[in-house]
């Protein structure tokens, strides 16, 4: 499995610069440069492109929206990274306050989405201001806990599936799964309560939808 190199580039590019040495980053590698400054990433990009020519690395420059949502950003970066499986994900947190909390949350919903995606987070560290050694995370919490088909329904929903008759159907033809209308209806419930999708009465039925904390691990960024 190759990894997923994603290195936060700050203003000042020699920390971003100092992070991808410290992940040695090797043959077959993706490094994802991410950050708001368009010359900042071209400059690192040019740098880590040159240093590593003869490695087989491939090198993005993946510039945020600074008016972009939280949510929004970290959607973005994970549907990149899940493009990518499977890899072990590797992200080094540098840059200003808003980039850092990017990262942050990212790390944390590749630990809780990863498993069902051929995703790993292999390692997670954070690079100081003052370029002094790179502060690994002792472990990387997920933001909830979700187990496979709980994940598989938000998917679908995410898609375009909203009621629990269209959800049940939906899971057999995408899934190759057979699974009840009470299974489902008891897995939507247990979302409800824990803030991952709403509802609203349509009739007789519920049409469901994922809240912001739905959509930040199982939806896709759509280009």
């Amino acid at each position: 499995m190759g990894r997923c190199v994603v290195i936060g580039v700050g203003s000042d590019i020699a920390v971003a610069r100092q992070g991808v040495f410290s992940v040695r980053v090797d043959y077959g590698d993706v490094v994802m440069l991410v950050g708001l400054s368009v010359d900042a990433l071209s400059a690192l990009g040019r740098f880590v492109r040159g240093v590593y020519q003869d490695f087989d690395v491939k090198v993005e420059q993946i510039p945020l929206n600074p008016r972009a949502s939280l949510v929004d950003a970290v959607v973005g970066l994970r549907t990149l990274i899940e493009d990518r499986a499977p890899c072990s994900v590797v992200i080094g947190i540098t840059g200003d306050r808003w980039l850092t909390t990017v990262l942050g949350f990212l790390a944390m919903t590749l630990a809780t989405v990863g498993g069902f995606v051929s995703l790993s987070v292999g390692r997670v560290f954070v690079m100081p201001g003052d370029k002094g050694e790179p502060v690994d995370w002792p472990t990387v919490p997920k933001l909830i806990d979700v187990n496979l088909v709980e994940y598989r329904v938000l998917k679908l929903i995410c898609t375009g599936y909203h009621r629990a008759k269209e959800i049940t159907e939906g899971y057999a033809s995408e899934f190759s799964e057979s699974i009840s209308l009470q299974a489902i209806e008891r897995v939507l419930a247990r979302l409800r309560a824990r803030g991952l999708v709403n509802s609203e009465p349509i009739g007789k039925a519920y049409s469901y939808g994922v809240t912001e904390l739905g959509r930040l691990i199982a939806c896709k960024r759509q280009y």
